[in-house]
This record gives C-alpha cells, sequence and structure tokens, in this order.
C-alpha cells in the first residue's frame, strides 16, 4: 500500500525529534526491563524461585510498558491499508484506532492482574493474610480493564466518516457531528498531533461516556465563550489511530470543502480516494 508520508503534515505538527521521549524510553527499558532480568536470571541460578519469578514477571510487563510508549510516541503509521469501508448504518469510511495499542492496554493489565494475583496466593499460603486482601484490591483493579475489553465498554476505537456526518469511538466514549454543523477542521498540538473538528454552538452533539474508569482519553470539554455550555467539537489524538494522522486530516478537509463528494462515503469510493490522495 501506498504511504502517507507523500503528504506534508501541517506546519502545527512539524516539531523536532522528540530527544526526551527517546531518553525516556531507553530509561524505562533499563529500569524496567533489563535491571529486573538480570536480577531475575541471577536470583533463578542461585535457587531463590520466588524472587526470580517475581523479577522476571515485571521485566515482562516493563517491556509491554515499553512497547506502548514506542507505539503512542515514536512509531510512525504510515500504511493507508487500515481504512477500510464500513457497511453498516448506510456505509461509512472507517479509519481505526491502532490494534497495536489496544492489544497493549490488554496485555500490561493482564500481565498486572496475573502478577498480583501470584502475590495474593504467596501471602495467603505464607501466612500474611493482611497481604493477601492488598494485592487482592490491586489485582481487581488491575483486572477491571480486561474486564471492560471483555464486555466491550473498552473497545479498539475508530473514526467513520459517513454521507451525514462524523462519527468517533474513542477507547471510552462516543460522540457524533453531522457535517452540516461542521465550521472547521484544525491541526493542533498537544504531546501529540491532534485533529479538531469544531461545529457550531447549536450543532446537534451527541456524545456518551462509556466508562469512568480507564480512560486514557475522554471527551473534549472546551468551554463556549459566554460559559453557557461546550463547544461541540471532535479531537481525534494522532497517536492513537492506526494511520498517519496528516492523511486524515486532509480527508477531513476535502471532504468539508467538498459537500458533493460526501455521497461516496458510503461507498469503496472513499478507501479508493484515500489512495489516490495519498499518491498526490
Amino acid at each position: 500500500m501506498p504511504a502517507a508520508e507523500t503528504l506534508p503534515p501541517p506546519a502545527e505538527w512539524r516539531r523536532p525529534a522528540n530527544g526526551w521521549v527517546v531518553a525516556t524510553i531507553v530509561s524505562l527499558t533499563v529500569v524496567l526491563v533489563l535491571a529486573p532480568l538480570a536480577v531475575a536470571v541471577h536470583s533463578l541460578g542461585a535457587g531463590r524461585f520466588g524472587t526470580g519469578r517475581y523479577c522476571l514477571a515485571i521485566a515482562v510487563i516493563g517491556g509491554l510498558l515499553v512497547w506502548v510508549g514506542y507505539e503512542t510516541r515514536l512509531r510512525r503509521h504510515t500504511a493507508t491499508s487500515p481504512i477500510t469501508h464500513h457497511p453498516d448504518g448506510g456505509g461509512a469510511l472507517e479509519i481505526p484506532y491502532s490494534a497495536r495499542i489496544y492489544a497493549g492496554y490488554g496485555l500490561v493489565m493482564g500481565g498486572l492482574t496475573a502478577l498480583f494475583g501470584m502475590a495474593v496466593v504467596d501471602s495467603a499460603t505464607g501466612g500474611a493474610p493482611g497481604g493477601a486482601y492488598v494485592f487482592g484490591v490491586l489485582a481487581l483493579v488491575a483486572g477491571s480493564l480486561p474486564a471492560l475489553m471483555a464486555l466491550g465498554r473498552f473497545r479498539r476505537g475508530y473514526l467513520r466518516l459517513s454521507p451525514d456526518g462524523l462519527h468517533q469511538r474513542g477507547w471510552t466514549f462516543e460522540s457524533y457531528l453531522p457535517w452540516s454543523a461542521v465550521l472547521g477542521v484544525a491541526p493542533r498540538y498537544a504531546d501529540c498531533p491532534i485533529i479538531v473538528v469544531v461545529a457550531e454552538e447549536d450543532a446537534p452533539w451527541q456524545r456518551r461516556q462509556v466508562t469512568q474508569l480507564w480512560r486514557p482519553d475522554r471527551l473534549p470539554e472546551v468551554r463556549r465563550k459566554d460559559g453557557k455550555g461546550l463547544v461541540p467539537m471532535i479531537a481525534v489524538p494522532g497517536k492513537f489511530l492506526a494511520v498517519d494522522p496528516t492523511l486524515v486530516y486532509y480527508l477531513l478537509g476535502l471532504y468539508l470543502a467538498n459537500p458533493g463528494m460526501r455521497a461516496e462515503l458510503a461507498t469503496e469510493s472513499a478507501v479508493r480516494r484515500a489512495h489516490v490522495l495519498v499518491d498526490r
């Protein structure tokens, strides 16, 4: 598939390399992965299997955390293949969130649940019931995210562009705005590229916060100038998308400026349009 890197990013997103991000990820790798792994190898070799298995578990969870950090902060998503046609509801162009990040969240919290569960068993069998209660609570808290994922309340998000409007499903919320109420699309930067779609103040903004716990993203809450309510908007963090946010920014601008083209969003033509846009 063609790469979205042929599109020039907005000036607001052209920033120097985040050296501090690289340094932070390297530091976390040393502290959370290499150090506990070294202790695990030494402990297992010395016959201290209890310490060894805990350090090994911490190294695995630390590696997953570093992976999620890389996916959200450093990885460049350039393929257009994740963009698909969604047939339900009359059809829409679907731009999904990253499956890797979604899996990373589940694996990290699943790993913590297993770690705390192991501590519960060891505390209970080792004559430390107080510790078992504490670790039990931590296991329940950590396990609540995989449970929400299994129930579909915390799920892989997407942005759907239909002939009628824009539907965003974040990790933990839903938001919808009709094209007829959209005023503009603007690039912003706040720790990552963000695509902001702003609508009229009286727009029929449909929104719903699905979960109150574990919210890596949330509905935008920008107060109107008169202080009466919120500005209807959709904010898409580029770090969560499975494709280059630059391509999404251009697609939104294209369909906003050309209302006559929106009918193709209900068909496969919109997917082909995304590819053509990249090839320009």
